[in-house]
């Protein structure tokens, strides 16, 4: 006999309520997140190579002045998650994941409530509530771990003398791990099942395509004698 359902639990461990509410758990907030950030992450380290890169060579070739290209350069790999997370947030609002899609519901969900198309605005909206609880909680997070992670990248250091490349990826995975961890919170916690503004992110069934409904057979017509 199985147990009672856990928030790890799939969201076809129990079908949706007749409402179409979902309440969302820990595996919503997995898939969303993870089809949020790896895209991200992907097309803002390309993007940054590709510009980091690309305006090293017009420093060297042209006549670009250094104090143009020295903040882009040094600064456009903490930009470009946060300008591209946007169309990446774009795409996941109207996604369809396996059991499950966001919506948008008006009257924060109450009574009476719709589901909203993300525009524009209501897209920017909750990139905006995501974005800036991000910097807060990875500032915070970053205080609390990269203090003891000096003393031991510190050690690293010693051990591996000549080898610089271990301290430095561990230095970096622990900056992913945090960007990661402090995301999926972000989402579970303050996106998912939230008001912001007038509407509520909510989680429904999935949407049926257009294309998967077959209208009802048209009953053929009967020609009767004129006049009757």
């Amino acid at each position: 006999m199985s147990g009672p359902p856990t928030m790890f639990e799939a969201p076809h461990a129990a079908p949706p309520p007749e409402d179409g509410y979902i309440q969302p758990n820990l595996g919503h907030g997995l898939r969303i997140w993870w089809a949020y950030w790896w895209p991200t992450f992907l097309l803002s380290v390309f993007l940054s190579i590709g510009v980091n890169v690309s305006l090293k060579i017009a420093y060297e070739y042209t006549n670009i002045p250094g104090r143009l290209v020295g903040p882009i350069v040094r600064f456009d790999s903490y930009a470009f998650p946060y300008i591209v997370g946007f169309f990446i947030l774009a795409y996941v609002l109207r996604k369809n994941f396996r059991h499950f899609r966001i919506g948008l519901l008006s009257n924060h969900g109450g009574p009476g409530a719709e589901v909203l198309p993300p525009t524009f605005r209501r897209t920017a909206r909750i990139w905006w509530s995501f974005t800036w609880r991000t910097i807060v909680y990875r500032i915070i997070v970053a205080a609390a771990v990269f203090f003891p992670l000096g003393w031991i990248v510190g050690f690293l250091t010693a051990i591996f003398r000549g080898v610089s490349a271990v301290p430095s990826l561990i230095t970096v995975f622990v900056a992913v791990a945090n960007e990661a961890v402090v995301g999926l919170f972000v989402i579970y916690s303050n996106i998912l099942d939230e008001d912001i503004a007038d509407f509520r992110v909510a989680l429904l069934p999935r949407a049926v395509p257009a294309f998967n409904y077959v209208a009802p057979p048209t009953p053929p017509q009967v020609a009767t004698p004129a006049g009757e």
